[in-house]
């Protein structure tokens, strides 16, 4: 199935009182970070509607290898008419778009994917994402209804138009709170901004709906707490001697360090389903929670931090290394591939533990330890 990617982009951004497509978040103009929510999910076919300060948006787009379609009525049309510009240069070129206002640039890879994934699978003319039931950007669009939206007076927007097709569309929930992201005053702006800037820095509840969204089960999600307890009251200490750790992002990657527990390979694959739901810090983190690459077992950082915290947690229970790996060692007695790597993580466990030590010295760490036990 052919994908292509709509993006409009042809306001005055009047209410804004700036230009938003060249407004900045995380460095980047959003316009960019909105043909990036499209391409990291392989759509390379991106047509973009352009309208007022149309040679800013060429020039900044150049490089980008989009299709650029002129809306020269801008000032006196809708954001509909811009619309059927771009879906007038796509009809016939694919089976499927995916649309996007262009201030809306944060929706993630995972969503996309989805959004393709049921298209595909599915029957039904439009798809909507929904984050706790509330629909969000963008739709994917099947070139079944072009003809009628092409067609259709645009009174009541592409909202109206998409209604048409309500009982051949569906609903799939997603766990990408930026869905609902838009921004029409400056006061949205600054607060999709902080959020979006901020977004590796999850809630407590935030953390424990994607845990529940992926059905990750209780008992490890009260592993995950206790790692995460453990995690904190490390980085905490560790920053009254050395500021190293940054303590909220231990918490998020702490919490979701298991989120694919159940799944083969688990450290990897729930890496890449963080990274695609755009937690590229906290996937960097949760890949080497099993397996620290060496240059990192000297380095005292949130890696090391979520790696040694894993390895003092059973269950939901704090363990001293050492029963945790004379454990595992029985476990696997007749494995001799199997014991040579638990003695690896071992050694690692314990130098990271001496490189804590030499940071907080014994007494704070023991203290910590019974801290530990007690909970």
């Amino acid at each position: 199935m052919k994908i292509n990617g709509l993006i409009v982009a042809a306001g005055l951004s009047s209410r804004m009182k700036d230009f938003k497509p060249l407004m900045k978040i995380d460095n980047k103009p959003l316009i960019l970070n909105t043909i990036n929510s499209l391409r990291q999910s392989n759509i390379e076919d991106i047509t973009v509607v352009v309208g007022y300060r149309k040679d800013d948006l060429k020039d900044l787009l150049k490089n980008e290898n989009v299709n650029i379609v002129f809306n020269e009525n801008y000032k006196s049309t809708s954001m509909y008419d811009s619309f059927k510009l771009g879906l007038k240069e796509i009809y016939n070129k694919c089976d499927a778009i995916v649309f996007l206002p262009g201030d809306v640039g944060f929706t993630s890879k995972y969503t996309v994917d989805l959004l393709i994934k049921e298209i595909i699978k599915n029957e039904k003319k439009i798809i909507y994402p929904i984050y706790k039931n509330e629909i969000g950007h963008p739709p994917i669009i099947s070139s079944k209804c072009f003809e009628y939206l092409l067609n259709y007076d645009g009174n009541e927007g592409l909202k109206g138009g998409m209604k048409y097709f309500y009982q051949e569309s569906m609903k799939i929930s997603t766990p990408d709170k930026f869905i609902l992201f838009d921004m029409d005053y400056k006061e949205d702006f600054n607060k999709v901004k902080n959020s979006y800037e901020n977004r590796e820095y999850l809630s407590f509840e935030e953390a424990l709906y994607l845990l529940n969204y992926f059905d990750v089960p209780t008992n490890v999600v009260r592993h995950s707490e206790m790692v995460e307890k453990i995690a904190v009251d490390l980085s905490e200490i560790i920053n009254k001697y050395k500021k190293c750790i940054d303590v909220n992002l231990i918490k998020s990657a702490a919490l979701l360090h298991d989120i694919k527990r159940l799944e083969k390979d688990h450290a990897k694959k729930g890496a890449k389903l963080l990274s695609d739901l755009g937690y590229k810090k906290i996937s960097s983190f949760v890949k080497n929670h099993m397996e620290l690459k060496a240059q990192m077992e000297d380095e005292i950082n949130e890696a090391s931090i979520l790696y040694f915290a894993d390895k003092l947690v059973i269950e939901d229970q704090f363990t001293s290394i050492e029963k945790r790996f004379e454990e595992k060692l029985k476990k696997y007695d007749l494995d001799d591939v199997i014991k040579k790597n638990i003695r690896k993580r071992y050694n690692t466990t314990l130098k990271i533990k001496s490189n804590i030590i030499s940071i907080i010295g014994e007494v704070e760490y023991e203290k910590l330890e019974e801290k530990w036990r007690a909970k």
